[in-house]
């Protein structure tokens, strides 16, 4: 009942008719009335969510606090996301999301070259001071490395004479690469020291920033709008972080950098290159697919993997965060009760993403349909054959992060190789076959399979804790 007067305002009223409108959009209609209306949709959003957290959270705990802080930035940000990617895809058309796919992936792959994947490292120090030192140290690597990258890019090209249409793409994912980079140290070290506000504030000023400027980059650049957009986004996003970090910043030195290598030496060892197979094994689908398909089927799987994965990060990418440093210290200090936490975790986010992709492939599917034109032809099997693959990642992706916990890197890059060794079958047979479809079916069978039994495997490990902890108990 508290709600029944905004509801009964004229504004809000108003609103519901621009929003039904939005999705008529039309490559003809203002963009800046479009702006306009997403702003006002933010606006109301932020205020409803802003409502509910005055609500009596005095009888919830600490932990549940922060889940909660971490899925209303993200339930915003994937849903304005979720819209927006609509009213893209129907103005810029496939093949532009089809170069964007290929772009997203190349800076994926390079971000984890950059970081070597020590941003964990910011989370599970010991205290304040190697978090920091850590953090310091990153900005330092994750400079150096893109350099290096950029120079090695250009001058092979230089050499091999190469007049390739993709060489402005990798450049400006490569420069991609290096803010991204620097987000994640950022989002780490917040996470470390458990502030989830700024990065739940992140997620939802990433989307609004990201579609803004898509929209209006349309106007002057067309096809390559949806990557400039990016980049200005997350330099946007990152000067953000600047504020909220900076009086953490200081110089690093030789010795730090040692201490700090030889005491991660076990993520170089196994995580870094568990990663980039991980990396490689998802973000070279859309590169293969241009390769040996087409660039318009590249830009169908892209959206459609967007479309699916969006249930998988509104829930996953809510509680991940807040899970991992939980875990952490549920490890240290009671290891025993980390079994009923994980498999409670695990559980709650295969329902909640299988009730949403039931919507996807049903009404939303339709819905769809009569939004987009026909130049997004296959959408709908696109989307219903990835939709198994992400339910079984869904099972593991929020409590992925238990395999640094556990130090099992082995494991995850065994897992990453099956990942990366199934990816290239599926895209051999779908080239056999001349069909995709091949390809992708392929791929979420195996795929599904393995996070499946990545699943299995670690509860057993968590419940051999809890059973020894019992055992111990009664003696």
């Amino acid at each position: 009942m508290q709600y029944q007067n905004l509801f009964q305002n004229p504004k809000v009223y108003d609103l519901s008719r621009k929003i039904c409108g939005l999705f008529s959009f039309d490559k003809n209609m203002n963009i800046i009335q479009t702006l306009k209306t997403i702003l006002t949709i933010i606006f109301v959003k932020i205020m409803l969510l802003n409502k509910v957290n005055k609500l009596n959270l005095k009888n919830i705990s600490f932990f549940q606090k922060n889940i909660l802080l971490m899925f209303k930035g993200t339930i915003l940000s994937q849903l304005i996301g979720f819209g927006g990617s609509i009213i893209l895809a129907k103005l810029y058309g496939s093949e532009a999301y089809g170069v964007f796919g290929v772009f997203l992936s190349i800076s994926s792959v390079l971000t984890i070259l950059n970081t070597l994947q020590l941003e964990n490292g910011i989370i599970t120090a010991k205290n304040i001071n190697q978090s920091t030192d850590l953090m310091n140290l990153l900005f330092v690597i994750s400079f150096f490395a893109t350099i290096i990258l950029f120079l090695t890019y250009n001058s092979f090209i230089y050499l091999i004479d190469a007049n390739s249409s993709i060489f402005l793409i990798v450049n400006l994912a490569i420069i991609t690469s290096l803010i991204i980079s620097f987000n994640k140290i950022h989002e780490s070290f917040l996470t470390y020291r458990k502030k989830f506000k700024p990065i739940s504030t992140s997620k939802i000023l990433t989307v609004f920033f990201n579609i803004s400027l898509q929209l209006i980059f349309f106007l002057k650049f067309k096809f390559m709008g949806l990557i400039y957009g990016t980049i200005i986004s997350s330099s946007l996003i990152s000067f953000y972080f600047i504020k909220k970090n900076q009086k953490y910043f200081k110089a690093s030195n030789i010795v730090t950098l040692k201490n700090n290598i030889l005491h991660h030496k076990s993520i170089l060892k196994f995580i870094l290159p568990s990663s980039i197979i991980n990396s490689l094994a998802i973000n070279l689908i859309p590169i293969l697919i241009v390769s040996f398909f087409s660039l318009k089927e590249s830009g169908i799987f892209t959206l459609s993997l967007k479309i699916v994965a969006t249930p998988l990060f509104l829930i996953s990418a809510s509680i991940s965060q807040v899970y991992y440093q939980k875990a952490v210290k549920t490890y240290q200090y009671s290891k025993e009760k980390l079994y009923d936490l994980t498999k409670k975790i695990a559980l709650t986010n295969i329902g909640l993403v299988l009730l949403f992709l039931i919507i996807i492939n049903t009404i939303g599917i339709y819905l769809l349909e009569l939004i987009l034109a026909q130049s997004w032809e296959g959408l709908r099997i696109f989307t219903y054959i990835l939709s198994f693959l992400i339910l079984a990642r869904s099972s593991f992706s929020p409590i992925s992060n238990i395999i640094i916990i556990l130090n099992k890197n082995k494991i995850s890059l065994f897992f990453n190789l099956y990942l990366l060794s199934i990816n290239l079958i599926a895209i051999y047979l779908g080239y056999l076959n001349n069909s995709l479809i091949y390809t992708l079916v392929f791929l979420s069978i195996f795929g599904s399979l393995g996070y499946i039994f990545l699943l299995i495997h670690f509860l057993k490990i968590l419940k051999s804790f809890k059973i020894d902890y019992e055992k111990n108990k009664i003696r």
